[in-house]
């Protein structure tokens, strides 16, 4: 076999009698970066029968891949090394190095991303990673059946233990689910809320993916998110059990147990997990695939969507950017838009600073002396602000939110401390949130009008839509002025400042068209 490989894709060509895997894995400097089936590839076949496969790395790989590297390709199924090539990807000619900033490893995952998993580790560092996730998991079992719900493993912890009696190696954290004692979909949502807020009264760090998907994040003191664990909803309704975010099967019946061992450790299990392994991975389950990704069934992703709800727009790209050397590329001084600000808020305000990003702002004002509350959707962001605040020594909170997730607005309202004077700041956040979570913004703005403070917001305007972007193409929703000013005054806030144009924000060759408004409550 021949292999080549550039910055775009890698190709290879096999003779006329060679077998070719099923599904292949591509190691990079010894660590598997990607597997791909060969139906993922485009193939075309010489007159002499040699078979040419190319296969188009993935975009977020393909962003990556820059400098030299070792490839080695291999079948995934039975890990035999079918060729290797020194190649150089990209114009960089150092060593390519794929690692986080806590040393792990990246590789593409069931989502297309470029994340941490266990098979990116050292053996010994991934063995204590799995060992903390399990003793995790334990833990969480046991607090759940403390709260009356009956847990049982599912997603990938399920398919390790039956397959393998294993955590999979490509795997980057562990999965629980329970059975509603509802059908009302309405019901089922209510009490995935009340479970939330029941985890984090007993200390927990919960992040709702949706009404019925909860993440609970672990934390090593000294390097941020270690790990974390799912917890999906299931339930059954017009005769079909659905578990969040992908099965929905009329034969499937989760309502018995069994027990099954995980690295010698017993967890409980549907009886019946063959069954929903099926349902989950389709009837090949029992091969393994690191190149599998989910397809949810049109019909039970609109029903899941419609019942349950999904919160997370976007999020995938702001988790990977804060995660990614790109995110140095953002200045470090504070925005001309928060000296604006700091030029008119009163004296003692508390800044709110929504979407606080990699905190450059935040830090300006607490380093004036302002009590801060920085939010963000992206744990990411909220530990590298962590991060960078104890080691740069101003004082700050951070706190994960989910605008899309109207309970997490009001729950962050309700913990306000009520003696500070707290005011809302957005930069270059309206533009990049969809309409659910603007409407929750809205609502975030009124009640903070109500107790006296002012909003401020900046946002790049609809004459932005066709500019070339420094950062590349991501969600944005260009706004007018005016659609903001009206949205507003239907939840009774008044723009009392504002400013519409260029030269209010430049950055390298980029010179955007931006709005400011500075609002407050109507009289």
């Amino acid at each position: 076999m021949r292999l080549t490989a550039d910055a775009t894709s890698l190709d290879l060509e096999f003779p006329p009698e060679a077998d070719v895997p099923a599904v292949f894995d591509v190691l990079l400097e010894g660590r598997r970066t990607v597997s791909f089936p060969v139906t993922a590839a485009t193939e075309t076949v010489s007159a002499s029968g040699e078979r040419r496969i190319t296969f188009a790395w993935p975009p977020a790989l393909a962003q990556a891949l820059s400098g030299r590297a070792t490839i080695l390709l291999r079948d995934a199924a039975d890990k035999r090394p079918l060729g290797t090539a020194e190649v150089v990807l990209g114009s960089s000619t150092n060593l390519l190095d794929l690692r986080d900033p806590a040393g792990r490893w990246l590789s593409v995952n069931k989502w297309g991303r470029l994340a941490p998993s266990f098979d990116g580790l050292e053996p010994d560092a991934a063995a204590a990673l799995q060992d903390r996730l399990l003793d995790r998991l334990a833990e969480l079992q046991a607090e759940l059946e403390a709260l009356g719900v009956e847990p049982f493993i599912c997603y990938g912890t399920l398919l390790g233990a039956v397959r393998d009696g294993d955590l999979i190696p490509h795997d980057d954290d562990a999965d629980l689910g329970y059975l509603s004692r509802h059908e009302d979909p309405a019901d089922v949502v209510w009490e995935n809320l009340r479970l939330s807020r029941a985890l984090v009264a007993r200390g927990y760090s919960v992040l709702r993916h949706s009404g019925g998907h909860l993440q609970i994040t672990f934390a090593d003191p000294g390097a941020g998110q270690d790990h974390y664990i799912d917890i999906f909803t299931a339930f059954r309704v017009e005769g079909r059990t659905y578990l969040c975010f992908q099965v929905g099967d009329e034969e499937l019946d989760l309502r018995e147990r069994e027990q099954l061992s995980l690295r010698g450790r017993s967890y409980p299990a549907p009886a019946n997990s063959d069954a929903l392994l099926a349902a989950t991975y389709g009837p090949g389950w029992r091969v393994p695939d690191p190149s599998f990704t989910f397809t949810t069934p049109p019909r039970v992703r609109s029903r899941l969507s419609t019942w349950i709800g999904e919160f997370n727009m976007a999020r995938d790209y702001w988790q990977d950017f804060y995660q990614s050397p790109g995110v140095d590329r953002v200045p470090a001084t504070e925005s001309t838009f928060a000296g604006w600000v700091a030029e008119r808020l009163p004296e003692g305000a508390g800044v709110l600073d929504i979407g606080t990003g990699t905190a450059r702002d935040a830090r300006f004002f607490a380093r004036e002396g302002r009590r801060v509350l920085g939010i963000d959707y992206s744990s990411a962001a909220i530990e590298r602000a962590r991060g960078l605040a104890a080691q740069e020594g101003w004082s700050a909170d951070f706190r994960v939110v989910n605008l899309g997730d109207l309970t997490s607005v009001g729950d962050l309202v309700a913990d306000l401390d009520g003696t500070v004077d707290w005011h809302l700041y957005a930069r270059f956040l309206l533009h990049a949130i969809d309409d659910t979570a603007r409407a929750n913004l809205w609502t975030l703005a009124g009640a903070v009008a109500r107790r006296g403070g002012e909003c401020w917001f900046e946002f790049r305007t609809s004459e932005d839509q066709d500019a070339t972007h420094v950062f590349g193409e991501h969600f944005r929703r260009y706004l007018s002025p005016e659609q903001v000013t009206d949205e507003l005054a239907e939840h009774g806030i008044e723009v009392v400042e504002r400013v519409h144009g260029q030269d209010l924000a430049p950055y390298r060759d980029e010179n955007p068209w931006v709005g400011r408004l500075r609002v407050r409550g109507s009289a």
